[in-house]
């Protein structure tokens, strides 16, 4: 925390003020102003003296090495410290001694002890300070470090989002030439037209190559022309089914979640081609929830061990969402696979 003048100027006055109040409890027999005029001298010069001790402090760190240099650099401040503070406080005294019809007297019989006095106190205060610097500099040092490794943290969460997310697109860049090179042994005006909409699906998404989050309606637009893909590619045979609750458009999700979870339903649960694949998208409160079902050959094994696909799923959304997330799979009656995708979401309305 830095401090202006003014900030200075009320701590002044705040110290004066309490130990000018203390030194009129144990000087009752002198006038109620002389003990104000003694302790506010001080006060000042010790408030004046801060900022020359704070940049001391952070040029000789107190925890730095070697121990005997910071140890000398700091007694000898403190005897400078010590006769800046006599020298100008007693001037000060004495100024308003003058303004108030009387003189202080500095009693040259007692000056040793005087100044033994003053140094023993100037050596305390020094201290405080001093120390005072330490912790904050020490307290600013440590939360700027913490902040660079959340910072950090962030950072490499962001790229291997992105790196995950980028897998993605060689994975269903092949497996889509694959479907394109089958069909077209079969059906070539079918083919062309799944390079069309291959292109567009490309250009869909490295419009956005670098976006970990889009809007739900670009997503749905993703997942709509893949599958228009795939039901092409089978003429008839196979069946897709979206249901979107209204005005989700805006909401902002993962980028390409629902598309390997539908592909590795085609591949898996539907291998050959056959049968009826649903996609339903809900609100629930402020999470989101995907529900992918098929009636097709059902679960066997694990299901993240089948390819990256699910498994890039799995792990974006832990990168993404920790542990307030949920991808579950379960048995379809009375037979298929139901695939279920939860995650937190904030509350946009679409235009």
């Amino acid at each position: 925390m830095r401090f202006g003048w003014v900030q200075y100027l009320l701590l002044a006055l705040l110290m004066g003020a309490y130990s000018g109040t203390i030194s009129r409890i144990g000087n009752l027999s002198v006038a109620a102003w002389k003990p104000y005029v003694w302790e506010y001298s001080s006060a000042l010069i010790d408030v004046a003296m801060i900022p020359f001790i704070v940049k001391l402090e952070r040029r000789f760190n107190l925890d730095s090495r070697p121990r005997a240099r910071i140890i000398a650099v700091n007694t000898a401040a403190i005897l400078v410290f010590s006769a800046v503070h006599v020298t100008i406080a007693v001037a000060l005294r004495k100024l308003a001694y003058v303004l108030a019809g009387e003189s202080y007297i500095f009693a040259i019989p007692t000056l040793p002890l005087r100044l033994f006095s003053e140094f023993q106190r100037d050596a305390v205060v020094y201290l405080i300070i001093l120390l005072a610097a330490f912790a904050i500099r020490d307290f600013q040092v440590r939360r700027e470090g913490e902040l660079r490794a959340v910072k950090l943290s962030a950072e490499l969460g962001q790229a291997q989002l992105q790196h995950l997310t980028a897998q993605i697109e060689p994975h269903f860049l092949f497996n889509a030439l694959n479907t394109i090179s089958n069909r077209m042994r079969e059906d070539i005006d079918a083919a062309d037209r799944m390079i069309s909409q291959l292109g567009d699906l490309l250009r869909a998404a490295y419009d956005t190559s670098d976006e970990v989050v889009v809007p739900l309606g670009r997503e749905l637009k993703w997942l709509q022309d893949y599958a228009a893909m795939m039901v092409a590619r089978y003429r008839g045979q196979l069946a897709f089914d979206l249901d979107v609750e209204p005005n989700l458009e805006a909401v902002r999700v993962p980028r390409l979640l629902l598309q390997p979870i539908v592909e590795n339903a085609f591949r898996h649960g539907l291998p050959e081609g056959r049968g009826r694949l649903s996609v339903d998208v809900r609100r629930i409160g402020m999470r989101l929830c995907y529900t992918i079902s098929d009636d097709g050959v059902g679960l066997s094994g694990d299901p993240l061990a089948r390819g990256i696909g699910l498994s890039n799923v799995s792990r974006r959304l832990s990168l993404l969402f920790a542990d307030d997330h949920q991808l579950s799979f379960r048995e379809h009656s009375p037979r298929g696979t139901i695939v279920t995708v939860q995650f937190p979401v904030s509350s946009p309305v679409s235009p």
